[in-house]
């Protein structure tokens, strides 16, 4: 008969095994990756030279598809947009008459969040720095850029996490989805 902490130890080593494997899966994997609101996606992430997939991952680190998410801080929507992000982005491409809630709105917090990603593009270049800023702040980053060594290692605790699970979704999204996505995109 087999002990009951032999038995716990088997059945922690069997998880474990499931929660890093089963997720390589096409089949299971996209149940841990999944890739709602597609064509919204796609759409803005042309609109914006972002690769979806890069825009899936944030996505899903940000608020596991949960268009209705709101974080501790006020971020809100499946980009977990600050209100003040929000209603800058919407002056910079053109929508009238924007209101916070409109940020629960998929298309709206997508569109949004896309521009917003372009944006840190542009002035950070390389994806790991635009998600430190997109996560714990443009000032910050150039202030960690200043640093010697290497910047992620200056970034707050919380961001060097959420740089390195939103990068490693990013690479789960690629061996998943990418035959199925455009392939023109110039960030990253």
């Amino acid at each position: 008969m087999i002990s009951a902490i032999k038995a716990v130890g088997i059945f922690l080593a069997v998880s474990s095994l499931l929660v890093i494997y089963l997720p390589e899966l096409p089949g299971v994997g996209r149940l841990f990756y999944p890739l709602l609101y597609k064509d919204v996606i796609v759409a803005q992430a042309k609109a914006y030279n972002l690769d979806p997939l890069f825009v899936a991952a944030v996505i899903r680190q940000e608020s596991g598809f949960r268009p209705h998410a709101r974080s501790a801080v006020g971020a809100v929507g499946l980009m977990q947009l600050m209100p003040d992000t929000g209603r800058w982005a919407s002056t910079k491409v053109g929508m009238k008459g924007f209101q916070v809630d409109q940020l629960e709105d998929p298309a709206t917090n997508i569109r949004l969040g896309c521009w917003y990603l372009g944006y840190l593009f542009g002035q950070f270049k390389e994806p790991d720095k635009v998600l430190m800023a997109y996560n714990g702040g443009e000032g910050n980053v150039s202030s960690w850029q200043g640093q010697a060594g290497e910047q992620l290692a200056y970034a707050y605790p919380e961001t060097q996490t959420y740089v390195g699970a939103t990068m490693r979704a990013y690479q789960r999204y690629k061996a998943l989805y990418q035959d199925e996505m455009p392939t023109r995109v110039t960030h990253p």
